[in-house]
């Protein structure tokens, strides 16, 4: 385990996408997450984002992400078919080899997992020409897939090669996923393990628990979960997963800041998790230390 499997996400940083990318990469990283949005938004066009991405000399951990794309039907698969194809292309261009696709949330969407599986196989289909990986995660309130180990077994059942897992801590955390379910999980077919905390004790509510994943995430070694972050983190790692670690954090008040203010907390978090919880060098976790240097 070393600092180089820590990546951070675009879509946690505010202003441009070049200075996004230089404040990832002065912070000490060497890989980053790209929001798709970051690249198409580039104020000289998708072309010149996607470049400044390939310029940035970070390696590219991903592209995120598809949404709501199994389980429909007729004019609507066929509309988000389309949408895959091009976002497929748009991770090819930024040299991406990965895209994360979310479990649909969509009420239009048939929830039988037959269809699920059949939908996720053409995706991996049409990603394998591009030389791309399919890394599928379970969303809470998902209709396909509201948890791990549902996720796993379909990613299991549609058997494609280049088809995996994207394991979200933070919704492990915040649906209190049993831990045997953890245990369960492939390591050779987890894509990438995703990682965030947040600052409440308990999620009363779907309507919160959908607030907190979209605007109140922070970084690990900020947040209430501490010491089960870093025991699903070591748990992880004694399966034998050698994979990608990103922070997939989304907050309100950290679009506020500037980059650089927010990549150094990331940097702090990465610290903490390759020193302390990995390498078990520190006391875990030593939040007041990580707190004070705020």
């Amino acid at each position: 385990m070393n600092f180089a499997d820590f990546g951070m996400d675009t879509a946690s940083l505010a202003g441009t996408l070049e200075r996004k990318l230089a404040a990832v990469r002065d912070a000490g990283f060497a890989q980053v997450m790209i929001s798709a949005a970051d690249v198409v938004a580039h104020p000289a066009g998708a072309d010149a984002g996607a470049r400044c991405v390939r310029e940035s000399g970070l390696r590219i951990t991903g592209l995120e992400s598809l949404c709501d794309f199994e389980g429909l039907d007729g004019q609507l698969h066929a509309y988000k078919v389309d949408v895959a194809k091009t976002m497929l292309e748009v991770c090819r261009s930024v040299d991406g080899r990965m895209l994360l696709v979310e479990a649909t949330t969509s009420t239009h969407a048939d929830p039988d997992p037959e269809r699920t599986i059949a939908d996720l196989r053409k995706l991996a289909t049409l990603a394998i020409p591009l030389g791309i990986r399919i890394a599928y995660r379970a969303r809470a309130g998902s209709r396909t897939a509201p948890d791990v180990a549902t996720a796993r077994d379909l990613v299991f059942r549609a058997a494609s090669p280049n088809l995996g897992l994207a394991v979200d801590l933070f919704d492990v955390l915040a649906t209190k996923t049993p831990q045997d379910e953890i245990d369960a999980i492939d390591p050779e077919q987890t894509y990438v393990v995703q990682l965030s905390d947040f600052m409440w004790n308990e999620i009363h509510s779907p309507a919160e628990r959908e607030a907190t994943a979209t605007r109140f995430r922070v970084f690990p070694g900020e947040g209430a979960h501490s010491d089960a972050l870093a025991d699903l983190v070591r748990q992880v790692d004694r399966l034998g997963y050698v994979g990608d670690y990103s922070f997939d954090v989304y907050n309100d008040d950290y679009l506020k800041l500037p980059a650089e203010a927010v990549a150094d907390r990331a940097r702090r978090a990465a610290d903490w998790l390759g020193e302390t919880v990995l390498r078990r060098a520190l006391p875990v976790p030593n939040v007041e230390r990580l707190r004070r240097a705020e």
